[in-house]
């Protein structure tokens, strides 16, 4: 993979998991944005959707046989997911943190909602 391809397709998915880690690792995260009924899904949604956009980009940037679109959909979306699993099981660990199914479930379906917005032509 030539470095500059790296820098400019694999390196936001990488320092984009990292943020996620590190947010997910803050016991109690500051009130800067607006509480509303539900508000922590929309931002789980928000996350997820852009880091599924990320990822898919960054595996049709790699990938040699470009008529294969389903397939790095498809991986894009199982990629996102498996993370938001370990995501929240790393939550699991933090004080004041927890693991919650729900939040999975918005990660998921912010993972295939931001996949489908990548155009390929």
């Amino acid at each position: 993979m030539k470095s500059k391809q790296f820098l400019i397709y694999w390196l936001p998915v990488i320092i984009y998991a990292v943020c996620i880690f590190i947010f997910s690792s803050i016991s109690r995260m500051p009130k800067v944005i607006p509480v509303f009924p539900y508000s922590d899904k929309v931002s789980h949604f928000i996350v997820y959707a852009l880091f599924g956009f990320l990822m898919l980009r960054a595996l049709f940037s790699s990938y040699k046989d470009k008529k294969s679109i389903i397939y790095l959909r498809f991986l894009a979306v199982f990629i996102v997911i498996f993370y938001g699993v370990t995501d929240e099981i790393h939550q699991y660990f933090v004080p004041l943190r927890h693991m919650d199914v729900l939040d999975l479930v918005t990660d998921s379906i912010g993972a295939f909602i931001g996949q489908s917005f990548f155009k390929t032509k």
